[in-house]
């Protein structure tokens, strides 16, 4: 039983049509592989690219702070303001204070929160404004 099926697939891979059925196939795959492998090889160079902006992108902002005190007098002021909450000539200041700032628009907050986390280097203006 093995050996008709045998011979009607050698008839079958001898004939002109099939041969060039499968020489279209085969090629057709050839070229899709060659495609994908050419387009990966785009994509990491394209990865690299970007990691190699950030990496740059990174290190000019390190250098920019250098000499910047930003940082350091933002923790200063809030420092300041936590210590004022526990301070006996203060306290009522900062009680007046927080009353204060209840009335406040709602923007105030965004702009104070923009102004610390970008000193921070924290993208945290999503996360509050969604809550």
């Amino acid at each position: 039983m093995a050996l008709p099926l045998l011979g009607f697939l050698g008839t079958l891979f001898k004939n002109p049509i099939t041969s060039v059925i499968v020489d279209k196939t085969i090629g057709a795959v050839q070229h899709e592989l060659e495609k994908k492998k050419i387009i990966r090889g785009m994509e990491i160079e394209a990865a690299k690219s970007i990691d190699i902006a950030k990496i740059d992108l990174m290190s000019e902002q390190v250098k920019a702070s250098k000499g910047s005190w930003k940082d350091e007098w933002l923790t200063l002021v809030f420092t300041g303001i936590l210590i004022a909450h526990f301070t006996p000539w203060t306290v009522d200041h900062m009680i007046h204070g927080w009353e204060t700032l209840k009335d406040v628009p709602e923007m105030f907050w965004y702009i104070v929160l923009a102004i610390v986390s970008g000193s921070f280097g924290l993208n945290a203006m999503g996360k509050w404004k969604d809550k």
